[in-house]
């Protein structure tokens, strides 16, 4: 396999694998081996597909395939909802009427030769079972010079191979998928061959019904030159449609639909072929849902037969112009090959199941799987948001449109609880009420959530400054959580005020505790960005909530110099950062020798086996403080342990868990945008506290967004430089000074330099 992160490879931006064997020497059979081999995904953040190795259609494993659209979740009563996922919209399928190519890929029963390639590993088996085994994932009968390629610039999964059929004939295959940045309701699906030998080329397009999970009443079609199916969501009855035409060569001899099995529909063309010559299919999709249009049908045949006129490379030349525009907010890591390549593979994972004028909130595995139920959690808020808020404001606001056009459902869960305001689920689906399985219960006591969203709506209230959408989406967010926490927190005699019975980050603490140092501090902070919401729109603020903030007890050992995670903590195990968070994202007033002492004491106390997002606040952290050797020390661990090859992507733990976890790509970003640039949203200007690991030779961070204005922040050893790339004038401060940048030109700060750990 090849390694996408060596210093062998040339393209920065190109994750690729191929044919293991090939290096082995086990090719006398005609076999590809694919080591480590975990698909990837692609998307344009309405639709994805996860791509199997044979670069088409459904495969079961090693990572079930599925395909998913933004909002199509069941809905029972009494039951929490779930993600519904559409039939396999890319299979296309090739065959000389011996066998065809993807039956190449089928998995059959143990060889002694497959044994002895896998020891005595376990292949993957879906989201939550072991996922990194070195074993083969997949072993492909007839298929030679493998390859398959993600293209980060533009999402294009490109799959090579040399495939030898039943009947010995060979046959060079190249497949191309897009999922149309430009065109939300578009995908495509191209496949070039290359026969060697002279007949009749089966091509076989199929909304092929296995990869569809939790839906009913599907209905299949054909018309001329098309093929069409309706379902909807169980439960919730939302419909969903697609259309798929298939395009190829005029000399096409003839095409016939085949009977509707399974809930899939299929067509096949059958070509006459010369060896030697090329031809190319492409099946052109349309994909649209009951949130789209009250006939998801014919906008989704409208969608796939504007494609077809436009034709494959007018869609890829949209689409690269589309992904360019996201790509104006690069991380340029200097100095580390690999760790490029993991940022960017990162980012680019989080845009595929996010984009503008779009109403949904991506959940823990976004649009990769059905993980998590597809539900959303402070995954969104606190790990993957604020990544996207710092160079892609106009896709963070829309993803913040999921919780503020709830605000309803959470006033009615605030109510049911005896409360005022708004509260917050903690896995929230379609309507947006509490949608926690019974048996958990974080449900009940995990309250932290309404202030993680509403610190994700003043953070884009300071980086826009767009006070009419304060006005319209997030003054009603953070008034109601305010309200919330004002008639939530219960008084003392003594004038403090305590929130008792609940559960902090730390999960492994899931019995309800009093004073969580976490909850109390994020409370506090959510009264008082209320209250200064209030004064900017002219609104009255509840003297409640200063009250309630100014009361509100803030646990301190005076002894240990350290804040304990709630009352009665005695420094038992912990699964995940919690009082760290204070420092960051917080901002928790407090000398950096608390901060460092919190650190030190946490650190210890965590879980070796824990979530991927605790490194990562601890490099924020680090940093801040400024260790950058413990910094980068994170930086590592918060990535290395949960990537998994050849395509970089996370999962949610170092033996398995959740696939792909964009909760931990987000987070990992996070260190590269918030934690060694120091940058911190105010209302009046940007902060920036510039420090670099001695072992990077700088990082630059391209199409930074604050109120209009476009910047980059570009981080040398002593140097730091800002340019104000679009804009009026910027007020920055950095290490106590003031400084202004002007309209398109540049200035230098200091960077800061390491200090020892303490």
């Amino acid at each position: 396999m090849t390694d996408p992160s060596g210093s062998a490879a040339t393209d920065a931006w190109l994750l690729s694998t191929d044919d293991s064997s090939q290096a082995s020497g086990l090719r006398e059979d005609h076999f590809a081996a694919l080591t480590g081999y975990h698909p990837t995904f692609t998307g344009n953040g309405y639709l994805a597909a996860r791509v199997p190795a044979a670069g088409n259609g459904f495969a079961e494993s090693p990572i079930r395939t599925q395909f998913h659209v933004v909002g199509l979740y069941t809905g029972h009563p009494g039951e929490w909802s779930r993600k519904a996922g559409l039939p396999a919209w890319s299979a296309l399928d090739i065959g000389d009427g011996s066998g065809t190519y993807n039956e190449a890929f089928l998995p059959k029963e143990r060889e002694q030769r497959d044994e002895q390639l896998a020891g005595e590993e376990h292949l993957v088996g879906g989201d939550w079972e072991a996922v990194g085994s070195s074993a083969p994932a997949a072993v492909a009968r007839g298929i030679t010079r493998y390859r398959q390629s993600l293209d980060l610039r533009t999402g294009i999964i490109t799959t090579q191979a040399r495939w030898t059929s039943p009947s010995g004939r060979v046959t060079d295959v190249r497949y191309e998928l897009l999922a149309d940045r430009s065109r939300p309701h578009v995908a495509a699906v191209t496949v070039t061959v290359r026969p060697h030998w002279d007949g009749q080329l089966e091509v076989t397009d199929a909304l092929d019904g296995r990869a569809a999970t939790r839906l009913c009443d599907t209905r299949t079609g054909a018309g001329e030159g098309d093929i069409w199916l309706t379902t909807a969501a169980e439960g919730s009855g939302v419909p969903a449609a697609l259309v798929s035409l298939l395009r190829g060569p005029v000399a096409s001899a003839a095409s016939c639909a085949q009977p509707a099995t399974d809930d899939s529909v299929a067509r096949t063309v059958v070509a006459n072929v010369v060896a030697g010559r090329s031809y190319t299919f492409t099946k052109y999709v349309g994909i649209a849902t009951g949130h789209d249009a009250d006939d998801p049908l014919a906008l989704a045949r409208t969608a796939a037969e504007e494609a077809a006129r436009a034709g494959y490379r007018q869609l890829t030349r949209d689409n690269l112009r589309a992904w360019q525009r996201e790509w104006a907010g690069d991380i340029v890591v200097h100095g580390d090959i690999r760790l490029q390549r993991q940022v960017r593979a990162a980012k680019f994972y989080l845009l595929t199941s996010v984009r503008e004028d779009s109403p949904w909130s991506p959940s823990p595995v976004g649009l990769s799987s059905d993980g998590y139920n597809g539900h959303v959690f402070w995954d969104t808020e606190t790990w993957i948001w604020p990544s996207l808020l710092a160079q892609h404001p106009h896709i963070a606001g829309s993803v913040l449109d999921y919780r503020a056009n709830r605000i309803g459902a959470a006033r009615s869960y605030a109510a049911q609880c005896g409360r005022r305001g708004a509260r917050f689920p903690w896995e929230s689906g379609l309507h947006g009420d509490e949608d926690t399985p019974a048996w958990a219960p974080f449900g009940r006591y995990e309250q932290h959530v309404s202030s993680d969203v509403a610190l994700a709506f003043w953070q884009y209230w300071l980086a826009t400054g767009d006070e009419g959408w304060l006005r319209e989406k997030g003054w009603p967010v953070l008034r109601g959580v305010a309200d919330f926490w004002a008639s939530r927190a219960e008084a003392a005699a003594d004038g403090s005020y305590h929130i008792n019975g609940v559960i902090p980050p730390d999960e492994y603490a899931d019995e309800p505790n009093d004073d969580s140092v976490y909850t109390n501090v994020a409370a506090r902070s959510v009264l008082r960005f209320a209250a200064e919401a209030a004064g900017v729109l002219g609104e009255p603020a509840d003297p409640l909530w200063a009250e309630v903030a100014d009361g509100l007890v803030v646990l301190f050992d005076e002894q240990l110099k350290v804040h304990p995670e709630f009352a009665g903590y005695t420094g038992q195990l912990i699964k995940q950062a919690d009082v760290v968070m204070l420092a960051y994202p917080w901002e928790n007033p407090q000398p950096d020798e608390v901060t460092r002492a919190d650190l030190a004491y946490y650190s210890a106390r965590t879980d070796e086996d824990g979530p991927s997002m605790t490194d990562s606040v601890h490099a924020i952290v680090h940093a801040q403080v400024g260790d950058t050797k413990a910094a980068f020390e994170h930086t590592r661990r918060s990535v290395e342990p949960f990537l998994r090859p050849p395509f970089d992507q996370f999962a949610e733990g170092r033996t398995g868990g959740a696939f792909t976890f964009l909760t931990g790509h987000g987070g990992f970003l996070q260190v590269f945008l918030y934690g060694y640039s120091g940058l911190r949203w105010r209302p009046d200007r940007i902060e920036l506290a510039p420090i670099l690991p001695t072992e990077l030779d700088g990082i630059t961070l391209h199409g930074l967004r604050w109120r209009d204005r476009t910047f980059e922040v570009d981080i040398q050893p002593d140097t730091t430089v800002i340019r104000l790339r679009e804009g009026d004038a910027m007020p920055v401060t950095s290490g106590g000074r003031q400084y202004q940048v002007p309209s398109g030109g540049e200035i230098a700060i200091p960077t800061r330099p390491p200090v020892s750990a303490h």
